[in-house]
């Protein structure tokens, strides 16, 4: 019995750093067996990519798509089966609610019972793989902080003659992320700088993901999940792209494959965390991004990352106070 609304959510791109994970891979084994079941079925050595810091070529592949989502991923999930290890339950037996941000969806489905790891990991796969593919004008991702929603949209104005720019992310009431060409984004960076953001900078994404510019992606990504088993998950799952609890595996399906082109909805997102009365988040993997945004919202829920080994054990120690063995 769980004594208290717990809800799980999962990092994704932008989050990755070499040596994310290995105070956690030298403790658990299954952790160890978590990276090495991503390396095995998507034929990658992810564990030398995520911890060898001998050159700066290593940095610049776990930056790649490709790499970027399976090293997160396999951060993610060796947690969560950390957690499932210790009190011998599944993730969603816990969990009340989970959910990710943009590939960090793939991670929440597979803890809340709706992919298998396989289908996690080939689709995570094939995502980068089409979304590298792209012919995007070497775009990428930017994010603008401390601007409203109206001041973003006319900074996007900035970008008329120098190509594609749009909002792809909102992650918070002054929180975007903008998606597009180099010389468009750059332009609209230095118009939010103009206009007093606090933040405007590019992002470490190598593509403009969630903009029309993923379109064939999308199309790929769709033909992909035709073939894939998708189950409904057995906990609540909010999707990124209707911000809302979503159930039916053809629903998951259209999400998944129509978030290439729309943008996270993170804020509606954390907004439906008081309506179901969630009060404890874990954020499983790389980073406090998520952490951050939840507790700057003011939700009555308290955010906590587990990033590092002390996190994960600190996590523990909390969720042991709320589970009934």
């Amino acid at each position: 019995m769980i004594t208290e609304k717990i809800a799980f959510v999962f990092p994704g791109q932008g989050s990755q750093y070499i040596g994310m994970g290995h105070d956690l891979f030298k403790k658990y084994a299954v952790v160890r067996h978590t990276f090495e079941q991503v390396s095995d079925i998507s034929n990658k050595d992810i564990t030398k990519v995520c911890f060898d810091n001998s050159n700066g070529a290593t940095q610049n592949l776990l930056n790649k798509p490709e790499f970027t989502s399976l090293c997160t991923f396999a951060h993610s999930v060796s947690i969560a089966r950390v957690i499932e290890e210790e009190f011998n339950m599944p993730l969603y037996e816990i969990a009340y609610a989970v959910t990710g941000h943009s590939m960090g969806q793939y991670s929440a489905l597979y803890c809340a019972g709706s992919l298998s790891f396989e289908d996690a990991v080939g689709l995570l796969s094939a995502r980068s793989t089409y979304m590298s593919m792209t012919k995007n004008g070497d775009g990428g991702m930017a994010c603008i902080v401390g601007l409203d929603k109206s001041d973003v949209e006319m900074c996007l104005m900035a970008a008329t003659g120098h190509g594609y720019a749009a909002i792809s992310n909102h992650n918070a009431l002054d929180q975007f992320t903008i998606s597009g060409q180099n010389r468009a984004l750059e332009a609209v960076i230095a118009r939010a700088k103009e206009k007093g953001a606090r933040i405007a900078k590019r992002l470490n994404v190598s593509v403009p993901a969630h903009c029309v510019l993923m379109e064939n992606a999308r199309v790929l990504l769709s033909n992909r999940l035709e073939k894939v088993n998708v189950r409904p998950p057995k906990t609540n799952w909010f999707s990124n792209h209707s911000g809302n609890v979503m159930s039916n595996p053809m629903d998951v399906k259209d999400a998944l494959a129509d978030q290439m082109t729309h943008g996270v909805r993170w804020l509606e997102i954390m907004g439906k965390f008081p309506e179901y009365n969630i009060s404890s988040v874990y954020e499983l993997g790389p980073g406090k991004t998520l952490t951050g945004l939840i507790n700057r919202a003011n939700l009555n829920a308290t955010a906590y990352q587990t990033d590092k080994l002390k996190n994960v054990e600190y996590m523990l120690s909390q969720l042991e106070k709320v589970i009934s063995r």
